[in-house]
C-alpha cells in the first residue's frame, strides 16, 4: 500500500506533467483548418439546428456531443481553434482517468511499491496519450464522437472502482457511475458495451479483501445499470432506432472473417506507423473459409477460459477489454470502412496496458536491467512524440492528408474521389485532373463516377473545352439522375454562356435533388444566388427577389447578396429599397465600389445629378480600377457640359481598366466626340 499524502502529490505532478507534453505533441493541430465531413457536419449541426442540442428532452442521436459543437460555435463561430481545444482537452482528460483507473487497479491487486505502481501508471498513460494512432480521434473534429465518449465510458468506469473499494461509501460512486454511463451512451452508441467491460474488470480484479462483495455491486451498479439500458431503449427513439436497426443487419459470417482485421487493430495500437486516414484492405482478408473462422475463435476462447485464472489478469483484460470495447463496429455489423483509427481510441487501452505491463515486467523488476529500461522508455517517448507531431503535421490541410491517404491506399477509388475533390476546393485543376479521369473510367460506382464525370466537366469550362465540359456534364446526370452536382454545375456552365432559361431550368433540377434525396450533401446557399441571378437575367424578378432572401437568410450582410437585391429592386423601379440594400454593404473595396456605382446609376434615373456624380466619385475612391464608374462620371460630365477635359481623363482610366469588348465601343465613341486639352 502507498503514502496518501506523498501519492496524491505524485498524481499531481505526474498528471501535471502528462497535460504539459500532450499541449506540446498537439500544439501545431490548434489552428489546423476543418477536415474532411467536419465542414458538413457542422453545417447539418450548428447552421440547420442551431438551437436543438441546448434542450435537455427530448434526448436525442449523440445529444451531448453535439451539444458540444453548439458551444463551440457560440464561443467562436466558425473558426476551428476552440473545436480544436475541446478535442484536446478531452484528450487530456482521458489520458489523466487511465492514469488513475491504472493505479487504482495495480495499487489493490498487487504487492508492488509505490514507485512501480506510479511509474507503471504513468507509462500507460503516456503511451496512451502520446499514441500516433488517436490523432484522428483528436485532430479530426468530428472524431470527437471517440474521444468524448471515451472520456466519460472511462469516468465511468474509475467511479465504479472507487465505489467498489471497501472503505468508501458506495452508493454516491456508483450513481456517478450511472450518470458518466448515461453521458458517454448520449456521446457516442458504440457506450452500450459499457456493461461488459465493468463485468470483465470484476472478473479480473476485484477478487480479494480490498473489495466489497460482489452482492453489493450486483444490487448497487449491475441492477441499475440494466435498468438504465432499458430506459434509454424505452425513452429515447435515436438510441433504440439506431440499436434495432444494428441488429437488423448483423451477419454472423461477417463477424467470423474479422480474425485478421482485428490483429491489424491490435498491431496498429502497439505499433502505430503507416497510418492512414482510409484504409484500404485486400479483398481476400475478408476471404477465410468459414471452418477456418469457426476454428480460429473457438481455439481462441477455449484457451481464454481454460487458463483463465493462470494466465495475468492484467493479460485476460487487455484482450478482452480490446475485443469486448471494439465490437460494435468490428464484428457483426457489417461497414464501408472496415477500420477506422477513431474507432480505436477506447480499444487500444487493452493493448497499451499490456505493453506498459509486459515492459515494467522485462525491464524495471530487477534493479540491474532499470537503467537500460529507462532508456528505452525514454526513447519510445521521444519517438511516439515524433511520430504524433509528424502525424498531426498531415492535418494541416485537406489535400496534404489526402495526399497522404493516396500513398498509402493508391487502389482506393473513394480516396481518389475525395482527394480531386480538395484538389478542386483549392482550384488546382490541373491536379485533380489526373484522379478525376482515372476515377471515371474505374469500376467504381455510379456515385463516384458521376462525380468525377461533372468535376472534369468543371475544368474543362475552366480550359475553354465547352463542347467537351457539357458532354461530361450530361454523362454524370446520366450516370446518376438523383444526385444534384451535375445539374448545379451544368446550371452553371449554361448560365456562364448566357442561356439563362436552360440555366434556370437545372438550377431548378439540382434544387430537387437536394430536397428529394439525402445524399449526406446540404443545399449550398449558392444555389439560391444562381437562382436569383438567373431569375434576374430573365426579368423574373418576383422570383429572383425570392430566391435571394432566401440566399440572405442562409448568408447574412453578403456583398454579393444584397448587390443583387440591391439590382433587383432597381429593376422593378423600387429604388428606396434598391438604395437601402446598397447602402448595407459596409465591405469597402469593389462591393462598395459597385454598389455606389449602381447608387449614381440609380441617381440618374431620378435626375439627381449632384447626387450620381457623388456616388460614382465614392465608387472610385473604393476601388480606383473600376472602369464602369469611370465610364459613367465621364458621360455625366459630358451630359451636364461639365468640364470635357476632367470627363475625358476618366473616359481614358474606364478604357486602360475595361475588359469588355460592348464598352470598349461605347468608350471610344464618346472619345471621338470630346475634344482633346
Amino acid at each position: 500500500m502507498t503514502d496518501p499524502f506523498s501519492t496524491r502529490t505524485q498524481l499531481f505532478f505526474s498528471i501535471l506533467a502528462l497535460s504539459v507534453l500532450i499541449l506540446i505533441a498537439y500544439a501545431n493541430t490548434l489552428f489546423s483548418p476543418f477536415n474532411f465531413d467536419d465542414q458538413a457536419l457542422l453545417q447539418q449541426v450548428i447552421l440547420n439546428d442551431p438551437n436543438g442540442f441546448y434542450q435537455i428532452w427530448p434526448l436525442r442521436y449523440r445529444h451531448l456531443l453535439y451539444f458540444s459543437f453548439n458551444v463551440n460555435h457560440s464561443l467562436s463561430g466558425l473558426s476551428p481553434f476552440s473545436y480544436h481545444l475541446t478535442n484536446l482537452l478531452f484528450h487530456f482528460l482521458t489520458s489523466a482517468v487511465v492514469l488513475l483507473i491504472i493505479f487504482k487497479t495495480l495499487d489493490k491487486n498487487t504487492q508492488w511499491g509505490s514507485k512501480t505502481v506510479l511509474g507503471l501508471s504513468v507509462t500507460t498513460a503516456l503511451l496512451f496519450a502520446l499514441n500516433p494512432l488517436h490523432a484522428e480521434a483528436v485532430t479530426y473534429i468530428s472524431g470527437r464522437a471517440s474521444g468524448i465518449g471515451a472520456f466519460f465510458y472511462l469516468l465511468g468506469l474509475l467511479f465504479f472502482i472507487l465505489g467498489s473499494e471497501r472503505n468508501r461509501i458506495t452508493p454516491l460512486f456508483y450513481l456517478l457511475t450511472l450518470l458518466a454511463f448515461s453521458l458517454a451512451l448520449l456521446s457516442k452508441e458504440t457506450a452500450l458495451t459499457f456493461p461488459l467491460a465493468v463485468f470483465l474488470y470484476d472478473l479480473c480484479f476485484m477478487k480479494n479483501e480490498n473489495w466489497h462483495p460482489f452482492k453489493n455491486r450486483l444490487l448497487f451498479i449491475y441492477l441499475p445499470l440494466c435498468i438504465l439500458v432499458f430506459a434509454f431503449f424505452a425513452l429515447s427513439p435515436a438510441i433504440r432506432n439506431s440499436t434495432l436497426d444494428w441488429f437488423g443487419k448483423m451477419d454472423g459470417n461477417y463477424a467470423l472473417a474479422q480474425g485478421r482485421i482485428l490483429a491489424y487493430a491490435f498491431k496498429l495500437c502497439l505499433f502505430p506507423i503507416n497510418l492512414t486516414f482510409n484504409y484500404d484492405f485486400p479483398g481476400n482478408w475478408l476471404a477465410f473459409s468459414r471452418f477456418t473462422s469457426v476454428a480460429i475463435w473457438l481455439v481462441l476462447v477455449f484457451t481464454v477460459l481454460k487458463n483463465f485464472r493462470r494466465i495475468s489478469p492484467v493479460v485476460v483484460f487487455s484482450i478482452l477489454w480490446f475485443l469486448i470495447t471494439l465490437s460494435p463496429t468490428n464484428s457483426f455489423l457489417p461497414r464501408a470502412d472496415l477500420l477506422s483509427e477513431r474507432n480505436l481510441y477506447l480499444p487500444s487501452l487493452g493493448p497499451t496496458f499490456l505493453m506498459a505491463y509486459t515492459f515494467y515486467h522485462l525491464f524495471f523488476m530487477k534493479r540491474e536491467t532499470s537503467k537500460q529500461g529507462l532508456i528505452i522508455l525514454v526513447t519510445l517517448f521521444l519517438i511516439l512524440g515524433a511520430l504524433l507531431i509528424t502525424r498531426n503535421s498531415d492535418y494541416r490541410s485537406n489535400i496534404r492528408l489526402w495526399e497522404d491517404t493516396y500513398k498509402k491506399s493508391p487502389a482506393d477509388l473513394q480516396v481518389l474521389h475525395n482527394l480531386s475533390h480538395f484538389y478542386l476546393e483549392d482550384k488546382r485543376y490541373q491536379e485533380a485532373l489526373a484522379p478525376l479521369l482515372r476515377l471515371s473510367r474505374s469500376e467504381a460506382g455510379d456515385f463516384y463516377r458521376a462525380f468525377a464525370h461533372s468535376n472534369l466537366g468543371s475544368i474543362y469550362t475552366q480550359n475553354g473545352n465547352f463542347k467537351r465540359a457539357e458532354r461530361e456534364f450530361h454523362k454524370a446526370i446520366e450516370l446518376e439522375p438523383t444526385l444534384p452536382l451535375g445539374y448545379l454545375n451544368l446550371g452553371t456552365y449554361y448560365a456562364s454562356r448566357g442561356e439563362f432559361q436552360q440555366a434556370r431550368t437545372e438550377f431548378l433540377r439540382a434544387q430537387e435533388r437536394y430536397v428529394k434525396y439525402r445524399w449526406g450533401y446540404p443545399m449550398p446557399a449558392e444555389l439560391d444566388l444562381n437562382l436569383a441571378r438567373v431569375n434576374w437575367q430573365l426579368k423574373s424578378f418576383s422570383s429572383a427577389e425570392k430566391h435571394i432572401r432566401q440566399y440572405l437568410q442562409r448568408v447574412p450582410g453578403s456583398s454579393n447578396g444584397l448587390l443583387l437585391l440591391g439590382k433587383i429592386y432597381q429593376a422593378g423601379g423600387k429604388t428606396g429599397l434598391a438604395e437601402k440594400a446598397y447602402r448595407e454593404i459596409q465591405e469597402g473595396g469593389l462591393a462598395s465600389a459597385k454598389a455606389h456605382n449602381n447608387l449614381g446609376l440609380l441617381f440618374i434615373g431620378e435626375k439627381q445629378y449632384e447626387k450620381a456624380r457623388d456616388a460614382f466619385i465614392a465608387a472610385i475612391n473604393h476601388y480606383p480600377q473600376i472602369p464602369d464608374a469611370h465610364y459613367n462620371l465621364g458621360k455625366l460630365i459630358l451630359d451636364l457640359k461639365g468640364n470635357s477635359t476632367l470627363a475625358r481623363k476618366h473616359l481614358e482610366l474606364a478604357l486602360s481598366y475595361n475588359q469588355s469588348p460592348s464598352l470598349q465601343k461605347e468608350i471610344n465613341r464618346l472619345l471621338e466626340q470630346t475634344p482633346s486639352p
